[in-house]
This record gives structure tokens, C-alpha cells and sequence, in this order.
């Protein structure tokens, strides 16, 4: 089968908790540079420009013509223009609404922007799965890798507004679970390169509320279906965020499975949301690409919430 490597990575998150904000917000950079369109810049709320940025960040060493797609996701979308638009819809009663935060509210705007941007006439797909959105965009690239495409960029994007935040915590779903947000992008592509930081072997999901002993289960099958066992695995990377009820199949998994792996956790640093699975695999990739130690994998499980599940297994290139 085709192999699938890292060959960029980009990211925006948070650098450290902010004063201001009970939740992680992203450390934004200087757009001007990246986004050179200043009306268009003032046109894009704070997720489009961090997508937007984010993904040219990733590819801005090749040429448009070398991208043979773009896939993003999101679990939430556009939050800010969504409030925006429906706060119109009530102040004005309806009448006289102005379409641009509506169009901008739309899940596939980052995708859109990135290739009107840098010219790529090319297949162009948005997941909103919510805890599997990330997930199933890292899918669909591999399997368009292997159906012959060279060069695939994959990201994810979600932003938290104050009033989402209230919603979430009304719903008890930040409960001793710090929440957060961010953008992350990838280059796939199907040969090492100079810049080639790990290859992606496999990703898996699954939904719904699991005991330890199927999730246990489900582990053992699909490292075998990727000629591995458990002993082989270096780096054990879990989604704690703070809550013992979404913490304790982690911890049973790291005493039980991975006795002799080194154990990572990354929402510490990017916060809760839907899609912070990219960050984990932006994390390892980087690490992996810094290791000395050749050959080395990691195994990246995630659940948001206990419904969605995730599988990633990641490489050092040889």
C-alpha cells in the first residue's frame, strides 16, 4: 500500500492561558505579512484568518500547481459570523440583512478562501463531523495519497466565542475541562522529502460509549491490522483535559496496554474542541521530526466526550 508522509506542518494555538479569558485563546500572528489583501483581510472574521493564514503557512514553499487538493474540518465552524449574522436577523427584524457574515458563516469558507488565494483549481472538501471532523478530513487525504495524488493539504480549524463558551458551560459539557481553540495544517504526500517529518500509517474512529475492555479490544485490532503489538509502541498520546470521568479510560489504557510507553497529553496545552486531534498529531510530527531516534511510533487515542473515538498511528520516516 501507498505510503503517507508528513511533509509540512503548520499551526496557531495558544501559547499560554490568558488573563482575560477563562478559556485558551489562540496567539494570533501578524496576518498582514501572510494575507497580503488588506480588504480582504478586513473581511475575514478571527477563524478565517486563522485557517486561512494557518494553510498558506503550509504550502507557501510549493508551487499551486503541486497541491492536488485541500480538505479542511471543523467541528463548530464559523462561530463569530454565525452570531453576528443571527444577531442581525433579530436587531434588524429580518429585513434589510447584509450576506456577509452569512456567506462567511459557511463551514467551507477557510477551503474556499486558501484556494481562490493561491489558484489551485482543484478538489476541494469540508468535514463538520463534529469530534471526527479532523479525523475524517486525515482520511480522505490519505486515501486520496493512495489513489495517486502527490501532494494533499489537511486542516483543521475551530474558534470559541464567549457566548459559546457559556453555552458549553451551561450544558455541563467544562466541567474541570479547560476549553480552547486553534488551527492546524498538514502536507501530505506520497514521497520523502527533505522536509518529510513522520509518516502516517493508519487512522481509525468509532462512536458511541465504550467500557475499558472494548476500547482495550478495539486497540489490540487495529494494531494488528497494522502488523504491530502494544511493546512496539514508543509514545502513548491521550486527550485528558481534567475531567476523572473522560480521564479515567486514558489512565486505564496507559496502566493496563502501554505499561512501557512514554506517556504525552496535549489538550494541557490547546484546550477542549471539536477538532483538538490536529493539534496532537501537529505536536507528534514536530517531535517525531526532531527525534534522533529512528523508527520510532506513537499512537494517538482521543475521544471528545465519550462519544467520539479516534485512532492515529504515526511513524519517524526511516
Amino acid at each position: 500500500m501507498q505510503s503517507v508522509y508528513i511533509n509540512h506542518i503548520a499551526s496557531i494555538h495558544t501559547d499560554a492561558a490568558s488573563d482575560k479569558d477563562p478559556y485558551l485563546s489562540a496567539n494570533e500572528p501578524d496576518y498582514k505579512s501572510i494575507i497580503t489583501n488588506a480588504a480582504l483581510r478586513r473581511r475575514m472574521s478571527r477563524i478565517i484568518k486563522m485557517g486561512v493564514a494557518c494553510g498558506l503557512k503550509c504550502i507557501n514553499a510549493l508551487p499551486s500547481g503541486k497541491v492536488d487538493a485541500i480538505i479542511t474540518a471543523t467541528g463548530l465552524g464559523c462561530l463569530a459570523d454565525t452570531e453576528k449574522f443571527l444577531n442581525t436577523i433579530i436587531e434588524n427584524e429580518e429585513q434589510l440583512l447584509n450576506p456577509t457574515p452569512f456567506i462567511q458563516s459557511t463551514f467551507n469558507t477557510i477551503g474556499a478562501q486558501i484556494a481562490l488565494l493561491y489558484q489551485i483549481h482543484a478538489y476541494n472538501m469540508t468535514y463538520v463531523h463534529r469530534g471526527l471532523s479532523f479525523e475524517s478530513a486525515l482520511l480522505d487525504g490519505m486515501m486520496r495519497i493512495r489513489e495517486g495524488d502527490e501532494n494533499v493539504l489537511v486542516g483543521a480549524m475551530d474558534e470559541i466565542t464567549p457566548n459559546s463558551y457559556i453555552i458549553q458551560q451551561r450544558l455541563g459539557l467544562l466541567r474541570d475541562i479547560q476549553a480552547g481553540e486553534g488551527a492546524q495544517f498538514f502536507l501530505l504526500g506520497k514521497e520523502i522529502t527533505q522536509s518529510t517529518l513522520a509518516e502516517l500509517i493508519s487512522v481509525s474512529t468509532f462512536i458511541h460509549a465504550h467500557s475499558t475492555l472494548e476500547i482495550t479490544k478495539r486497540i489490540h485490532h487495529f494494531l494488528q491490522s497494522n502488523q504491530l503489538a502494544p511493546e512496539q509502541i514508543n509514545w502513548f498520546v491521550t486527550g485528558k483535559n481534567g475531567n476523572k470521568n473522560e480521564d479515567a479510560i486514558y489512565t486505564a489504557l496507559e496502566n493496563s496496554l502501554f505499561p512501557k510507553a512514554k506517556y504525552i497529553t496535549f489538550k494541557d496545552e490547546c484546550g477542549e474542541y471539536p477538532t483538538a486531534s490536529s493539534f496532537a498529531v501537529w505536536k507528534v510530527a514536530k517531535a517525531l521530526g526532531e527525534s534522533q531516534n529512528s523508527g520510532q511510533i506513537a499512537l494517538i487515542y482521543n475521544h471528545h466526550h465519550s462519544i467520539n473515538h479516534s485512532l492515529i498511528l504515526i511513524r519517524k520516516r526511516q
